[in-house]
């Protein structure tokens, strides 16, 4: 009758412990390895929204801001790129950059996607589009003026403008390939063949010595080269330097004219 009423007394006890522990536990943390063979939670929180809405970064348009968190999620490498241009980009420069009677096949021609910097330190989308003879380069020269946060403050397709040179220019816009005439002359320019480059232009305007003429006319006091103001290129400097090395000719280099914010070939 001792040995029942004890047996009894053990199993209550321990009843009572093992339900006790399995309650007190059920926050506990655990170990990693308990958690081996469980579903993870989704980290689809974590991406940021633009990423999740627009995965491909070269979808974005031209002059997206990018936080760091962003980059990140996308990856630098991914943001750069050169390009056939497509049947939907074509559509956008037919009637405007490219015309009728361009003689640059669009073959020729490639679409190159890069990152800038402008003056505030914000990272921004690119695009450009030049020839396809120095589509490699420019897109590397542009990578390393990003790396050193060099400023640019925009670079959209003149065809955002509808080709018009002066409303791109006033905008501070940087762009290559535009079927035009060279300014104040019926000669095709070697923005016509995409072999040359402007860069942040109002502020880099050009200058003819002959009559006076300057384009934009309200870059007029850009022309003072002493001064010191955001978005100048000048000899010696980062932008003059990668374009000069891979034997482009800078237009600040020229006599009757000056033309600061162009790069050719």
């Amino acid at each position: 009758m001792t040995k029942a009423f004890c047996s009894i007394a053990v199993i209550g006890a321990l009843c009572t412990y093992l339900t006790f522990s399995a309650c007190s536990n059920q926050d506990a943390p655990r170990s990693p390895q308990e958690f081996v063979g469980q579903p993870s939670i989704s980290s689809e929180a974590s991406i940021p929204q633009i990423v999740q809405t627009t995965p491909n970064p070269l979808d974005l348009p031209a002059e997206t801001a990018l936080s760091d968190e962003v980059l990140e999620a996308y990856g630098e490498d991914s943001c750069f790129g050169v390009f056939e241009i497509s049947d939907e980009l074509f559509e956008r420069m037919y009637g405007r950059t490219y015309k009728d009677e361009c003689t640059v096949s669009r073959d020729d021609l490639r679409y190159v996607r890069v990152l800038h910097v402008n003056e505030d330190g914000k990272i921004l989308t690119g695009e450009i589009v030049v020839n396809v003879a120095i589509a490699d380069e420019v897109c590397e020269i542009f990578r390393e003026l990003y790396e050193a946060h060099y400023p640019i403050e925009r670079m959209r397709l003149a065809d955002d403008y509808e080709a018009d040179d002066i409303a791109s220019m006033e905008d501070n816009n940087s762009s290559g390939f535009n079927y035009r005439p060279i300014e104040g002359t019926s000669r095709p320019s070697k923005h016509a063949l995409g072999l040359a480059i402007d860069i942040n232009t109002f502020y880099n305007p050009y200058y003819r010595y002959s009559d006076d003429f300057v384009s934009p006319e309200a870059s007029a006091q850009y022309l003072d080269r002493s001064k010191d103001f955001p978005y100048k290129i000048e000899e010696g400097d980062l932008c003059y330097r990668l374009f000069t090395e891979h034997g482009y000719t800078w237009g600040g280099h020229w006599k009757s004219v000056k033309d600061y914010q162009h790069f050719e070939k």
